[in-house]
């Protein structure tokens, strides 16, 4: 048995939100008590009122989750200013917790403590969510990669806060927390699938990037970073990630026809150099990338297809959706379309959860090396055998 509960609630009252949740959570589950949660709240609400409450109602359960720029769930749909749960209970799945703290600071110790406090044996998945402001998310996903040691898919994202930029907060338990990455697995009779797809077009010629630290780009093929961009466009302030349609570059993965998206955080125009939210490794080969309002859309429905393809049991008892909030910026008043695309591929009685993130962690479809993403939209299908 493996049973999926979703609540989602627009009420601003953080107390009348979550009895809304538990109210609806409790429809599906019946006499039954889940063992574990995933939360996403908007930053404005009282979240370790919120989280009490759940651990009051379900003595035990173990929660984890964030802030979210957006939420959208099977309950309620796309929402802004929402709080969204879904909750586990199962015979067949056993869940972990854990945290590692520190993650601005060193993103692999920060990740190697959440996977050795959540001590999960025989582990099929690692949900995880992560600080989304100061955190390298190259670096904190391959953490979790090395920390798991094995083949074990990582699926979750980094916490957002509507594009303020100011704080992002991750969930423990009843603790509220930043600066950190939370997990929780899952391990037993699970079969899972993915699939991620941009919506971009990798545009113009390929490039080499020569020279790179951290987040910052300071070369491509020898020249300032900034005049790969010149060289299309002009002279123009590049736009940080929501804000433009041709600031994100794609980086093409050795010997492989997938890429990752890097979206620009900021520029020096003095010394060329150009900042993204996550590191772009020296020699990676890279492009430009263009979307539109449709290929958004289509990537939506391209993830969804790599998922279902992929999926090895009889049918999913769930799914689970980040969507970077530079796509909902660029969608603009279609984001409501995203997760209508979900519904069309999945139907509407399929649990579904979903936030829109500060970056995606998802595996390419066909592998289970964790890859860190931005402008990008992963789907993850959840069942048991």
């Amino acid at each position: 048995m493996f049973k999926v509960a979703v609540g989602h609630s627009v009420d601003p009252d953080s107390i009348e939100a979550i009895e809304e949740v538990l109210a609806q959570c409790q429809k599906t589950l019946g006499e039954d008590s889940p063992q574990a949660g995933i939360v996403f709240a908007a930053t404005d609400f009282e979240h370790r009122d919120i989280l009490e409450r759940i651990q009051t109602a379900y003595p035990g359960i173990l929660l984890v989750g964030g802030t979210s720029s957006a939420e959208m769930s099977s309950q309620a749909a796309f929402q802004q200013d929402s709080l969204a749960v879904m909750l586990f209970c199962s015979d067949e799945i056993t869940f972990s917790v854990g945290v590692g703290h520190g993650a601005c600071d060193d993103e692999a110790a920060a990740a190697q403590d959440a996977i050795a406090s959540a001590n999960a044996p025989n582990m099929k998945l690692c949900y995880a969510l992560c600080e989304g402001i100061g955190v390298d998310g190259m670096a904190l996903t391959q953490g979790l990669k090395a920390a798991i040691g094995r083949a074990v898919p990582v699926f979750g994202g980094f916490t957002a806060d509507d594009c303020r930029f100011e704080h992002t907060y991750q969930f423990l338990g009843s603790e509220v927390m930043e600066g950190t990455v939370v997990v929780l697995t899952f391990s037993g009779n699970l079969n899972v699938s993915y699939g991620v797809a941009t919506g971009q077009i990798p545009i113009g010629r390929k490039a080499t990037v020569t020279k790179s630290e951290r987040y910052t780009l300071h070369e491509i093929d020898g020249q300032p970073a900034k005049q790969f961009y010149i060289d299309y466009f002009g002279e123009q302030k590049i736009k940080v990630a929501g804000n433009s349609r041709v600031s994100a570059i794609a980086v093409h993965e050795p010997d492989s026809d997938n890429f990752y998206l890097r979206s620009p955080h900021s520029e020096n125009a003095e010394a060329g150099s150009v900042k993204y939210f996550s590191h772009v490794p020296e020699q990676s080969i890279i492009q430009l990338a263009s979307p539109s309002e449709d290929s958004l859309l289509q990537a939506a429905r391209e993830a969804f297809e790599k998922a279902q393809v992929a999926y090895q049991g009889h049918e999913p008892s769930a799914a689970l959706i980040v969507s970077c909030v530079s796509r909902q910026r660029n969608l603009g008043t279609r984001i409501t379309e995203e997760y209508k695309v979900a519904e069309s591929f999945l139907g509407a009685e399929l649990p579904k959860l979903g936030f829109y993130s500060f970056g995606e962690i998802s595996p390419f479809t066909e592998e289970t090396t964790p890859q860190f993403h931005n402008e990008t939209f992963a789907a993850l299908l959840i069942g048991t055998n």
